[in-house]
């Protein structure tokens, strides 16, 4: 995200800041023509979302309602390699 292609709440993030509920994430106006979100959204549809967040492809825009319980995760994930990576 610190490339500047996405706006949190509506100004640019230049941190992997960890979101918030109520928070409103976006492609940025000058990222919107780019390759990789023209294809985001011409896919948009394909996939479910989860129902802790709104997707808006068509203004290239996620809200977030509330944070996701683990429970709620349905991908599979072993959380002890993720610590392992980051704590090196």
């Amino acid at each position: 995200m610190t490339h500047g292609h996405f706006l949190v709440n509506a100004r640019r993030s230049t941190s992997r800041r960890t979101g918030r509920e109520s928070d409103i994430v976006e492609v940025a106006p000058k990222s919107v023509e780019m390759t990789p979100f023209v294809v985001a959204r011409a896919e948009a549809g394909e996939r479910q979302s989860p129902a802790w967040i709104e997707v808006i492809p068509d203004k290239m825009r996620v809200l977030v309602h509330t944070l996701p319980v683990r429970a709620q995760i349905d991908t599979q994930v072993q959380e002890q390699l993720i610590v392992e990576l980051y704590s090196k």
